[in-house]
């Protein structure tokens, strides 16, 4: 009887410090090392989100090494700046990509950065001068791992896998609340990198422009279905890849770290699973799948 197919499917989070996640995934008032050091001791990658605010510096970045040594199979992904992405009035200057470029040598000169993400808003659209914006990041980066994120249903022809393979570019694969002219759920590899982005499906907040509670628009944990679901499109690009990350958005009160465990658990079956202690606590449909690490505080009753 033949063996079935491994897929290199990498689960991770978008980020790892949110103070929701204090005393679940790691304790209260930790060390910022300790918390990136969480992250990396159970799930496979972890996408940088403060990037896209501003650049990290290169001690920055060599420190996430640091903290991550004893994890060199721990791989990073990180958001791009917004002066790329959300800032399209006039051209970033030359100083502004030195800038950025400077501060992630370290990761990129390690061979730990697999992706640098420019996500894109909903409000980006299939249009002549988006295109010609695309195909500036594309010359200005040419040489970096960049993957593309859009949102907006515009992109849903025939001819954008095309372009993403011409310029060299990885398709991000969002899951996104299907909303008026949100991108449907795709399965698209351009390349030999597989990504997803998983912001969950909470359709109430997700065009908000105010939230009232911090990560209010991220508030949705997947069923397990869902993550079936999710991971057979997954399955279907790895196929086609030579690896593929998974990143869970959806980091309001842990549970991003929550569903990506749950779907390592699937992805990775052979694996060891493990998970902080805290966290069973709080996700009790985690216990009987993972081994806790540390000492588990069962809920009173």
């Amino acid at each position: 009887m033949n063996a079935p197919p491994q897929f290199s499917v990498l689960v991770g989070t978008a980020g790892w410090s949110y103070p929701d996640w204090e005393g679940a995934v790691y304790p209260a008032r930790c060390k910022p090392a300790d918390k990136l050091r969480a992250v990396a001791e159970f799930l496979d990658c972890v996408e940088v989100d403060s990037s896209f605010y501003h650049p990290p510096t290169a001690r920055m970045t060599a420190n996430w090494l640091r903290v991550t040594a004893e994890r060199p199979q721990f791989r990073f992904l990180a958001k791009a700046w917004q002066r790329f992405t959300h800032e399209r009035t006039s051209a970033w200057s030359p100083a502004e990509f030195q800038l950025f470029a400077d501060g992630f040598a370290p990761l990129r000169e390690s061979g730990r950065l697999d992706a640098l993400l420019f996500q894109f808003p909903w409000s980006f659209r299939h249009e002549p001068r988006n295109l010609d914006w695309l195909a500036r990041i594309g010359e200005q980066f040419a040489g970096w791992p960049v993957a593309v994120e859009v949102r907006h249903d515009s992109w849903a022809t025939e001819n954008v896998p095309v372009l993403f393979r011409q310029c060299g570019f990885i398709y991000c694969n969002v899951d996104q609340p299907q909303l008026s002219h949100c991108l449907s759920p795709t399965e698209v590899a351009t390349g030999a990198t597989g990504y997803f982005r998983l912001h969950g499906r909470n359709a109430k907040n997700w065009f908000r422009e105010k939230e009232e509670v911090y990560g209010a628009r991220y508030d949705y944990l997947y069923a397990e279905s869902e993550l079936d679901e999710l991971l057979a499109r997954m399955r279907r690009v790895a196929t086609k890849t030579q690896r593929t990350f998974a990143v869970f958005n959806n980091h309001k009160d842990a549970k991003a770290f929550t569903n990506a465990l749950q779907l390592k658990l699937r992805a990775q079956p052979a694996a060891a699973a493990r998970a902080p202690s805290a966290l069973l606590a709080r996700f009790p449909q985690l216990r009987g799948r993972v081994a806790p690490a540390g000492e588990e505080q069962m809920p009173l009753v």
